[in-house]
């Protein structure tokens, strides 16, 4: 996915909270990834909010870390997100960690970081979801800890379902025409997330399933929450 049509995405959205379909409220998000990789990870370390998108989460994970960085490859994101979830610990950067000097130069800057990541791996052709978890192996050096939320294939057929069944799903069905999203999804929730991660090297310290609250509504007006897994890891020593 490029910058470009990234920027395009966040330049046509209205800037009020909850514009994006993954916008929703830090204390349905953030607040209920953090117990699942608190008790692994050093505090101390820098975060790295990698597709940080308004920087919502990203401000609110910065009460928790001395540090926060967040990174999104489109600038109009990044704007966004500096302009309205700013705080005096967190730094907001366009960059495309897909890029291994992007990510040797924030290596050389920050040390070992912490990574958070929701929803970015599902966006990438197989080839460049390997580069990307080359490059937050770097990222982690050999004390941080990565924690990703991922979009699977139940994903794709739980949204094809409700469309299929007539549910009006704007946001969804915007960036399905836009993203193709739910065409191109990260492997399947039968465990080949976890060989993805194994074989890029990660040691997997804590994994499951857990819901993506959206800012979408289904037809009986509940907030739409989507299947996916998530993935506690540590580059693995072993390489």
């Amino acid at each position: 996915m490029t910058g470009t049509a990234w920027d395009a995405f966040w330049s046509t959205l209205p800037a009020e909270p909850g514009a994006a379909l993954w916008d929703s409220s830090p204390e349905l998000t953030a607040a209920r990834h953090l117990p699942l990789f608190r008790d692994h990870v050093d505090p101390s370390l820098p975060l790295v909010d990698i597709g940080c998108g308004s920087g919502r989460q990203t401000q609110w994970l910065a009460r928790h870390f001395r540090r926060v960085v967040g990174l999104d490859i489109a600038e109009a994101a990044v704007q966004l997100a500096a302009a309205s979830h700013s705080a005096p610990n967190v730094a907001y950067r366009s960059a495309d960690v897909l890029d291994r000097n992007t990510a040797a130069a924030l290596r050389a800057e920050f040390g070992d970081v912490n990574v958070y990541m929701r929803g970015v791996l599902h966006q990438l052709a197989p080839d460049d979801r390997e580069r990307m978890l080359t490059t937050i192996r770097l990222l982690l050096g050999e004390s941080g800890v990565l924690f990703a939320q991922e979009l699977t294939e139940r994903t794709g057929w739980y949204v094809a379902e409700l469309l299929a069944g007539g549910a009006r799903l704007p946001k969804t069905a915007g960036l399905a025409a836009h993203f193709e999203f739910g065409a191109r999804v990260a492997p399947t929730h039968d465990g080949r997330l976890r060989l993805l991660f194994g074989g890029s090297g990660f040691d997997i310290v804590a994994d499951g399933d857990i819901p993506l609250h959206t800012t979408e509504h289904t037809p009986d007006g509940q907030p739409l929450e989507l299947p996916t897994r998530y993935i506690v890891a540590r580059a693995s020593a072993r390489l």
